[in-house]
């Protein structure tokens, strides 16, 4: 069988590097031999499938539309040479629905006998709405992909046995087959296909002029799945069933010799929470200082007392960054976003990650929650200030379908469940408990400026460690306009 894996991406997510950065690699390459560089994650999701049908025996091609030469046209053309039997086409969310759709019908048109399968967070909530509204789409795959795709790789020709899909029959109907069970043993599946790629992924931040954080041979590991915990405006809840499945420490410990093997230095642990277990990530840290792998990396975790006591394990295992979920500064609008998480625990894990001395903390914040006031706002910035972060972003809540705000704006009358189910909608545009747009998007844009201005002049000799770190592959030019910008919903701030 042959099949064509596509990752569909939201532009806003992945860009070139510098010119400054580029010139250092022309003259010293990274070691794969691939030719493109582009800040951005790899998309893991199809380079497990691939490696799933690969170790099948099966033949396939996987494509990033991040790659700097990517086109519609040129994707078609090129399955139209191959003629693939399937084309797997993988997204996140709705923003990368319109581009998903746009492609699958063109793919659909030029070979209408191929199966076009969607894969993803959002295909996989909206599976019933995609196969009713959208006729180049022939088979969506609900929840993790592996165990679907080596069914659909044996039947693609007797979808109705395949649990966990959805599809339309020969007569226009639905079909939803019965739920799929999680994989039990994430120890089984293989890793991910890293060869099947030109692109070097660089380590960066997304800021409004992206930033290298390392400059070495990077990629991204997923050690764990699911999340247990309910916060109001994720829906990894809905996608995982609150389930949290994980690696044993020793699978994760043979990837990361897999990937020192094919020369990377640099990698992300891109888990929802990282440091859940603590007892596995001991483990995992100490198995790392035991090889003495030179690795920089980084993970994400929620701020509470159990992690605690594992930031000297991290930093000795080569951990530089730490990215918090801290979402406010207030008490009272993280218990309205079910986040249970304690303001006092937030600071508290923060300091003994800075006295562990990890290279940056990472603050994730959200405004514009229904019922935060200007005060509550002021209290997040302050908070942000107080607790020593090098690097923080502060984003517009977003109702998402699948998540408890979007059904709570549902049963508001805010938005139309029926009419609206792929589209998302910034809570402040729609919901009349919110700070209204101009004045939130003024007052984040004169704190954030602020912020800026007080951390440099409170902490210069940290700012200075931050920025040098920066000026490596940016030009001065665009580290002044990294300090002085802050227009983008999605970007962090870093000094």
């Amino acid at each position: 069988m042959r099949t064509s894996l596509i990752f569909v991406r939201d532009r806003r997510f992945f860009s070139l590097p510098a010119s400054k950065f580029l010139h250092r690699r022309e003259k010293a390459p990274y070691p794969q031999g691939k030719k493109h560089y582009v800040l951005g994650e790899p998309p893991l999701g199809i380079m497990y499938l691939s490696s799933v049908l690969k170790e099948m025996g099966h033949e396939v091609s996987m494509t990033d539309q991040c790659h700097p030469e990517y086109s519609d046209a040129a994707f078609v053309d090129s399955l139209r040479r191959e003629r693939p039997d399937m084309v797997g086409i993988s997204f996140l969310s709705n923003m990368c629905y319109p581009a998903a759709r746009g492609l699958s019908r063109k793919i659909k048109a030029a070979l209408p006998e191929t199966k076009i399968v969607y894969g993803g967070v959002f295909s996989t909530i909206n599976a019933r709405k995609i196969i009713a509204t959208e006729k180049s789409v022939d088979v969506v795959a609900r929840g993790e992909g592996e165990g679907i795709v080596r069914d659909l790789a044996e039947g693609l020709d007797a979808l109705d046995a395949i649990p966990g899909i959805t599809f339309r029959s020969m007569n226009g109907e639905v079909i939803e087959t019965p739920e799929r069970e999680g994989i039990a043993d994430l120890d089984s599946i293989p890793f991910p296909d890293r060869e099947g790629l030109n692109i070097n992924y660089v380590a960066s931040l997304p800021l409004d002029v992206p930033a290298v954080i390392w400059d070495r041979p990077y990629t991204s590991i997923v050690s764990s799945r699911g999340c247990p915990f309910g916060c109001t405006y994720c829906n990894c809840p809905t996608f995982s069933g609150r389930k949290c499945r994980a690696r044993s420490a020793g699978n994760v410990l043979e990837e990361l010799e897999e990937i020192h093997g094919k020369g990377y230095g640099a990698f992300t642990f891109v888990d929802d929470n990282f440091l859940l277990d603590p007892a596995r990530v001991t483990e995992i840290c100490d198995g790392m200082a035991a090889r003495g792998r030179s690795f920089q990396w980084a993970c994400e975790g929620r701020a509470e007392p159990r992690v605690n006591g594992l930031f000297e394990k991290l930093s000795k295992a080569g951990c530089d960054l730490v990215m918090f979920g801290i979402e406010s500064g207030s008490q009272r609008v993280l218990n309205g976003m079910n986040k249970k998480t304690k303001i006092a625990h937030i600071e508290q894990a923060v300091g003994r990650a800075k006295d562990a001395g990890i290279g940056i903390i990472h603050g994730f914040f959200i405004v514009g929650s229904p019922g935060e006031t200007v005060e509550d706002v002021r209290q997040s910035f302050a908070f942000a200030e107080k607790i020593g972060i090098n690097s923080f972003n502060f984003n517009s809540l977003t109702a998402f379908r699948g998540t408890p705000l979007w059904q709570d704006a549902v049963a508001r009358g805010l938005i139309d469940e029926e009419k609206d189910w792929d589209k998302m909608f910034p809570v402040h545009s729609i919901h009349p408990e919110t700070i209204d747009s101009k004045t939130l998007f003024a007052l984040r844009s004169h704190l954030v400026k602020r912020l800026v201005r007080r951390k440099i002049m409170k902490d210069p000799r940290d700012a200075a460690k931050v920025l040098l770190r920066f000026l490596q592959c940016m030009s001065l030019r665009d580290v002044y306009l990294l300090l002085t910008s802050s227009k983008s919903d999605s970007s962090p701030q870093q000094v």
